[in-house]
């Protein structure tokens, strides 16, 4: 499933997972679910509003962790889809979204392409043609 980072207030960072996905992927009632986060595994206890209307994890070492490892090189605070695979019972590993290869159809064909340096092209011979005078 995707999620997207989520700031909650000034200086936590969190997983807003959505409504449709606690539907499909959680079982309803659990109270607490374990994340992997690359060697780390921590177990975060769910809120009384996820079931309801605030389907968002946070927990200050996901908030830590989320900093750390997806806010560098993050322009600004927006927030970053990341990939919350599920991976056992109320167990789910967290990765970066990949990012997604240029599609056929809308693909940005202006992108700049990479020239080799004309020290690195084979150049052969090149005849010259002698020009002939039509007298």
């Amino acid at each position: 499933m995707v999620v997207k980072t989520h700031r909650n207030g000034r200086d936590r960072t969190g997983l807003l997972i959505g409504a449709a996905n606690v539907r499909r992927f959680f079982r309803k009632g659990t109270q607490s679910i374990d994340l992997r986060l690359d060697d780390l595994q921590i177990q975060c206890t769910l809120s009384s509003g996820f079931w309801d209307d605030l389907p968002e994890i946070h927990d200050p070492r996901l908030s830590e962790w989320l900093e750390f490892k997806v806010g560098r090189g993050r322009p600004g605070r927006e927030p970053m889809l990341l990939s919350m695979v599920p991976s056992g019972a109320d167990t789910f590993v967290i990765r970066s979204k990949p990012k997604q290869k240029d599609e056929a159809f809308g693909a940005d064909i202006s992108l700049p392409t990479k020239v080799p340096p004309e020290s690195l092209l084979s150049l052969g011979p090149v005849s010259v043609l002698a020009s002939r005078s039509v007298a």
